[in-house]
């Protein structure tokens, strides 16, 4: 992945340049988390073909591919795009995934969907 630099405020950038973390510490519970967000979105999205849509490249994703919305993480940040003749473009950009996966679904869902938080908690520790 080629990474480059956007200029936006200081108080910005200190934000997404902070590394994630858990309140355990531990960085595979922070995976496993992530991971759990991931699943989340896709049991919100089962069942929703059109508009298509995928999650972490493809690992997860509604049955057709022409050019979906995407949520992706890129380093300690969440990325929601839209593909457009096989380019990615950004929607949006968060620091966390919870609020990217739930602005995720709404915008896939066209506000239809949420994400039951209660799912897989055995993830989080």
């Amino acid at each position: 992945m080629i990474k480059g630099n956007v200029e936006v405020p200081g108080y910005l950038a200190e934000q997404f340049n902070t590394p994630l973390g858990h309140p355990s510490g531990k960085l595979k519970v922070l995976e496993r988390s992530i991971e759990r967000v991931y699943r989340l979105i896709n049991e919100a999205l089962k069942g929703i073909d059109r508009p298509d849509w995928e999650v972490d490249d493809g690992r997860y994703c509604s049955p057709y591919d022409t050019e979906p919305y995407g949520f992706e993480r890129c380093g300690n940040n969440f990325i929601i795009y839209v593909r457009e003749r096989g380019q990615k473009k950004a929607v949006a950009i968060f620091h966390g995934p919870s609020l990217a996966a739930e602005y995720f679904v709404w915008l896939v869902s066209g506000g239809e969907r949420e994400i039951d938080w209660s799912q897989f908690l055995e993830m989080e520790g």
